[in-house]
Formats: structure tokens, sequence, C-alpha cells
């Protein structure tokens, strides 16, 4: 009875587990590590691919890459040429970056192009986005960093700036055109003597790109758009704002941010934004060394308030000039307005919109006391 209860459950286990019929294995596949889009000629994509190659011998693995670019007309069809030229199966679902030129984004709607990403269930949607100065392919045809191919070192170094709050974390999936109401602002890269290097983000109106934030101003960016990273780290001016001396600068970090924002409509069409920020920071580095002074330390705490209001008045006003709501403006009105927003033509409308700003700023630890 035993036996017969046993092969009963084999034989059941045998009908309900599935086999391995749809696998993949990543021995037989040609793996990309890093694409990239940039502007054909005649309105064609230009498409560009890194392969990452990993050949192991007794004195260790050699990582190497092979580069591939081809004229197309879609992101399918340039797929289909690449398989062309690809020895072995070409497979673009390890991709870790995705690149683009900013001639491309700056000209096209570049969203259409990744259509074959959401449709295709093995797509790798939480491969990262950036825009380089310049062309992608040239970025991509660096080939190597180090001991690291070029798709590596740009993947570590994007998820490394995400961390300190020096970009935004976005991928391929949180580009989805579904989720609309806001616009979202891409790393930007430049190529430095053949070093990848972040100088910034790129902000866009839409899906096209219209204006550029440096570093410092990104860091500002993320906070005033509550997207603060794990740490966060800022050098700013102590003393006078046209003085060159290294020693009137200040570092802190960010320890907890208090942000409230508030969309306001009065007489049913007339728009005003109220945000406020109220940061708790720790200095640390204060080359003046004068903080253990009370005075000394409010008088820093109005100095630094006073200057991050004013570089973030100044961050709104890009904003605006360049059509980009990163804050969800957009969002909220049709959210809580919905007969004001059917009648707004929010292009000429979202650059007329008051912002009241303020950033407060209090320090909690200057590295002695608490």
């Amino acid at each position: 009875m035993r036996r017969r209860l046993a092969w009963i459950v084999i034989g059941s286990a045998i009908l309900i587990l599935c086999g391995c019929w749809d696998q993949q294995l990543l021995k037989n596949e040609r793996n990309v590590s890093i694409g990239g889009f940039d502007q054909g000629i005649d309105g064609l994509l230009r498409a560009t691919v890194s392969i990452r190659d990993i050949q192991v011998s007794e004195s260790g693995a050699n990582d190497s890459s092979e580069v591939h670019s081809v004229l197309a007309r879609s992101t399918q069809h340039a797929r289909e040429l690449l398989n062309q030229e690809v020895s072995g199966g070409y497979s673009p679902v390890k991709i870790r970056v995705l690149l683009l030129g900013e001639e491309f984004v700056r000209n096209h709607d570049f969203l259409p192009y990744f259509d074959v990403y959401y449709r295709d269930p093995k797509s790798p949607l939480n491969a990262k986005v950036a825009v380089t100065k310049g062309k992608a392919e040239d970025l991509i045809r660096i080939r190597k960093i180090g001991n690291k191919t070029i798709g590596l070192h740009i993947d570590d170094l994007l998820k490394g700036m995400e961390q300190t709050t020096a970009i935004p974390r976005i991928n391929i999936q949180t580009l989805h055109p579904l989720d609309r109401g806001y616009d979202f602002a891409l790393p930007y890269l430049v190529n430095k003597g053949g070093m990848p290097s972040l100088n910034g983000i790129a902000l866009f109106s839409g899906t096209k790109m219209t204006e550029i934030l440096n570093t410092d101003e990104s860091r500002l960016y993320l906070l005033l758009s509550d997207s603060m990273g794990r740490d966060l780290r800022m050098t700013l001016k102590s003393k006078k704002i046209n003085a060159s001396n290294s020693y009137d600068y200040v570092t802190i970090d960010v320890k907890k941010i208090q942000r409230k924002l508030k969309v306001k409509v009065s007489n049913k069409q007339d728009i005003s934004v109220k945000l406020h920020l109220k940061l708790r920071v720790t200095v640390v580095e204060d080359p003046s060394n004068h903080l253990y002074d009370i005075t000394v330390m409010n008088n820093l705490e109005r100095i630094l308030s006073e200057q991050l209001t004013d570089d973030s008045k100044m961050i709104v006003h890009k904003m605006q000039k360049a059509e980009h709501d990163g804050f969800g403006i957009a969002r909220r009105l049709m959210s809580y307005h919905p007969k004001l927003w059917k009648q707004l033509d929010w292009i000429k409308e979202y650059p007329q919109i008051p912002f009241d700003i303020r950033v407060s700023l209090q320090i909690v630890n200057t590295g002695i006391t608490q």
C-alpha cells in the first residue's frame, strides 16, 4: 500500500512539474553589455552595441568586448542587422546600460525606439539609461577602462552616482509612457580623454531633451523633487559669494529632509506653487574651525539657507524655461483640478506659474557635539 501511494505521488509530481523546453543557455548566446542610439543619415537610426566576452585560461579570466554599429530603420531592424554580423546567437537580454546621443534626443522623440523593450518579455527593463555629449558610439568604442569593459564601468559609475544623489534612479521600465504628468531627467555623460565622466543631468520636456544641469545643480534638483538617495554631500560657500579663498567653503551631509509641495488654484484659474524644504545637516568639513561658537553656527545656517534658496530659485527658473515639469505639477492638476486641466495649454501656462521657493537649514552635528 505504501509503495502504491509513493508511485502515485511521484506520478502526480511528474505531471505537474514542467520541463525546460524554453531554456536559453548563456553559453550559447553573445550577450550585449551596453548599447547606444545615435542620429543616422537620411533619418535612419545608428545603433551601436558592445558584446562582452569572458575567456578563461590557466592564467585567469580575460574580459574583452566586441563593438558593432549598424544603420537601421528601427530597433528591431537594428537587432536583425547586428545578428548578421555577430558570430553566435546575438542576445540583448543582459544589457546593463543604454546610451542616447545628445543630438538624437534633442531632435527626436526617442520613446518609439523603446517599444521593442516593452513588448519583449525577456527585455532588460532594469537597464540604466543615460545621455551622452556627442555620440553614444564614441563612448562605447572606448571598449575597456582598466580591467572592466565599458559596459560594466558605466553601470558601476551610474550606480555609485545614484547612491550619492547626483543622478535620479531611472531605467527603461520607469520611462514607460503610460506614467505621465511629470517630466523625467537622465544622467548626462561626457568623454574626458577616453574616460566616461558624469557631468550632471539632462532635462526633458516630454520626450525631447531641452536643458542640462551641472552636478551641483542636479543634487539640489533631486532634493527639490524629493528624490534623495542614500547619501547627499554638498560643498557650499560659507562667506562672501565673490570670495575665492578655499577656506570660505563648508562641506555638509544632508541627514534628513522635510519637503512640502502645494499647488494652489485661486479664482478657478490662477495657479501658484509653494515648495519649502527643511534640511537637517552635519558639517563634515569646515576649514575655518569656528563652529564651537553658537553665534557663528547660527550665522552659517542663515548664509547656507539663503544660498540654497537662491540656487533653488535659479534651478526652477531653468526648469520653467526648458518646459521641464520635474515636480509633477501637471499630475496634481490632473488629479485635483481636472476641469481646469482640460482648459489649459500646459506648454504656455507652465513657464508663467509663480513658485514660492524656500530652503531652511539646521546644523545638528559638527563632528564633535550633537
